[in-house]
């Protein structure tokens, strides 16, 4: 043990950074630095940085070896070779530069404190120590690699030597990827979820209304509820805060959450869904808003007691859980989760619809927010099947991998941006980042109305591969009210970018990214008011909420 620790040291303090490995390196390490769509904290960025700079590193290094091995010449002097590194050092004092001017810039459009100095440091620091880090495991694999054929190289020939060493290497990455990532890794990441879901925070506890789910009538068990569905149902708004805003006497709003744990499989939650809204009267209620949580099962109580205290409590809000992961990872990994459980969930409060006489039909509403939204839109093959289905829609933060967006995004009407786009003059759908945005088309908008929130900034709704290599039009001007006109577009770097803006964008402030707040109820408003209802009403229900 001490031979072999001493081998390492001597070689970790002989060790000579390769050349091109260095000049590749510094190169990625300064496309890590090219702006994105958000600002990101220090840690994120150092981490995205030392990625890149280890990888290019070993890109590098690795054709520096290659090339030297099939074409001999003679050695890089000492002055080339700090000539050489000169390009990079430029290209990362230029990224630098535009990466803190796009920081100012960030921060002013989103109105956000700025430390720019601390935080360059202590992201340069990062990259360049886990860099460093990464580099060395990689030579120690590599070290491996060369003893394995070495030692095979004394009993076969040498090309079945390099041979059989490439092989055991790609069966240990593919055992590592099989072993420690899908069987250690996902299932560590999915448990973890699972317990976040079995959590029961301090504080909630079950409902004693019975127009509640989890509470004593309720056909839904409180610990089968889920985390998420324990929180959206403990936190509906009181008679006593919906009587202080309406200033009348209030319904009890009714809620219905039904979690994974509620019943085995998409049918039959629907089914118990469709029972619980029965025994809380839902269907006796003046609206229905049919909820398509996000991966996780969160509902965002800015859009739902939104429409609460739009309807004085008149209302019956009923979601069913389909995942405990994050959005992006049922995105990637089972999409059909989400439509499975809206498509049950659609179809049995319609049919229970069905057998009322249509006068006495709840005004019937979908709500989704980020993949949400994504599995309502692909129930749906075009608008006219929305609107002859329901009475209205909100969708907000969609991923642009829904048919039906692509569909009316790329139909817009002409010279509207993509970041904002009018659809047939705003007749029947409208997209924006806010109500005033909702409002801007001057055309009539008839119900069934329909509506996007959607943010310049939001990467759920822009990333996409066709940023490898493809300039998005959002970028082109005019520009949204949150996008820097200091942000590039880099093939390959853009798309990198956005994907790791995907794990930062619900930090953005309220407004930008995909943080949405009080928009929503300024979007309800808008949607499907009630019969009384005022600008001024609008106008107070949103500074409650900003408040």
């Amino acid at each position: 043990m001490h031979t072999s620790e001493t081998t390492w040291k001597r070689r970790l303090l002989s060790w000579q950074p390769s050349l091109s490995g260095l000049v590749v390196g510094l190169a990625f390490l300064a496309g890590s630095l090219v702006p994105g769509m958000l600002p990101r904290p220090w840690q994120v960025q150092g981490v995205v940085s030392a990625i890149g700079l280890a990888v290019g590193y070993g890109v590098g290094a690795m054709a520096a070896s290659l090339w030297h091995r099939f074409r001999r010449g003679p050695e890089i002097s000492r002055p080339t070779a700090l000539a050489m590194l000169i390009p990079p050092t430029l290209l990362i004092i230029w990224a630098l530069v535009i990466h803190s001017i796009w920081r100012v810039d960030v921060a002013s459009l989103m109105d956000t404190d700025l430390t720019l100095l601390p935080y360059l440091f202590l992201v340069l620091v990062v990259a360049f120590v886990l860099a460093f880090v990464l580099v060395q495991l990689g030579r120690g694999i590599h070290a491996v690699l060369r003893s394995l054929r070495r030692l095979l190289g004394r009993v076969v020939p040498g090309w079945l030597a390099a041979a059989a060493t490439v092989l055991t290497a790609s069966v240990l990455v593919i055992l590592f990827f099989d072993l420690v990532v899908a069987g250690r890794l996902v299932p560590a990441i999915e448990e973890a979820h699972r317990t976040s879901d079995h959590r029961f925070e301090p504080g909630l506890v079950p409902p004693d209304s019975d127009s509640l789910a989890g509470s004593p009538e309720s056909l839904i068990d409180w610990e089968t509820m889920g985390s998420q569905g324990r929180a959206f149902v403990a936190q509906t708004p009181t008679p006593n805060e919906l009587e202080t805003f309406s200033g009348e006497a209030p319904f009890e709003p009714v809620r219905v959450y039904v979690g994974l744990e509620s019943a085995p499989d998409a049918e039959t939650r629907a089914a118990l869904a469709v029972d619980e809204m029965e025994r809380a009267g839902a269907f006796d209620r003046a609206v229905i808003v049919l909820i398509a949580p996000t991966g996780s099962g969160w509902v965002d109580p800015y859009a739902i007691d939104g429409i609460e205290y739009m309807y004085n409590g008149d209302t019956a809000a009923v979601a069913v859980q389909y995942s405990y992961l994050a959005s992006w990872m049922v995105l990637i990994g089972n999409q059909d989760l989400a439509v499975e459980a809206t498509h049950a969930l659609l179809n049995g409060v319609t049919a229970r619809l069905g057998r009322l006489p249509e006068q006495d039909r709840p005004t019937l509403l979908l709500y989704g927010e980020s993949l949400g939204a994504f599995g309502w839109e692909r129930l749906f093959d075009d608008l006219d099947e929305v609107v002859e289905t329901v009475d209205g829609a909100l969708w907000v933060g969609p991923p642009r991998f829904g048919r039906l967006w692509q569909s009316l995004v790329s139909n817009r009407d002409a010279g509207t941006p993509v970041w904002q786009p009018v659809y047939q003059r705003g007749q029947t759908v409208r997209f924006g980042a806010d109500g005033e945005a909702l409002a801007a088309p001057t055309g009539q908008w008839d119900p069934p109305r329909v509506a996007y929130l959607q943010h310049p900034s939001d990467p759920i709704t822009w990333w996409t591969t066709e940023l490898m290599f493809r300039r998005p039009e959002w970028l082109d001007p005019p520009r949204g009210s949150d996008i820097s006109r200091h942000m590039p577009y880099l093939p390959v770097v853009t798309f990198w970018q956005l994907a790791v803006d995907l794990a930062v964008g619900t930090n953005a402030p309220p407004g930008h990214g995909h943080k949405f707040g009080s928009a929503q109820p300024e979007a309800w408003s808008l949607i499907a008011p009630p019969v009384v209802w005022t600008t001024e009403d609008t106008g107070r229900l949103v500074a409650l909420f900003d408040e």
